[in-house]
């Protein structure tokens, strides 16, 4: 008759765990690639932003040149968002802040015309810097 053998611990007994090292190991990768990837993912939100506000700048110079197409070629008072179709008055842009808009006056042909420019003020917030993103 054979007794059953008993597994004896030690090195080559089954390990059941990881040791302090190899979870050390784990964490310091996990360290690095978010380290690396951070950067790239806030870069990336931040030109996300930029192109947003300048497509909702386009967006809202196209309904300033409906307004005035509707209206015989009158614009609203510069500046005012409230006579036209929108759903929020004033429209902000991705920082938060609202759009300005104006009319510039441009030379086409033989005569000079106005077009609506709406600006925001991008990312510092702050108007008339070199970061400001225009309809134009």
């Amino acid at each position: 008759m054979r007794l059953p053998s008993v597994r004896r611990a030690g090195r080559g007994a089954a390990r059941a765990a990881f040791t302090l090292m190899e979870l050390l190991v784990v964490v310091a990768i996990l360290v690095v690639l978010v380290g690396v990837a951070t950067p790239l993912y806030l870069n990336y939100l931040e030109q996300s932003k930029m192109k947003t506000a300048y497509s909702n700048a386009k967006m809202l110079s196209g309904e300033l040149k409906n307004f005035a197409i509707s209206h015989d070629g009158e614009y609203p008072p510069e500046g005012d968002w409230t006579l036209l179709p929108l759903e929020k008055k004033p429209p902000l842009d991705p920082w938060g802040q609202p759009y300005r808009w104006g009319l510039v006056q441009t030379q086409q042909v033989d005569t000079v015309i106005s077009v609506p420019v709406v600006i925001s003020n991008g990312p510092d917030r702050t108007p008339n810097t070199a970061d400001d993103i225009t309809s134009q």
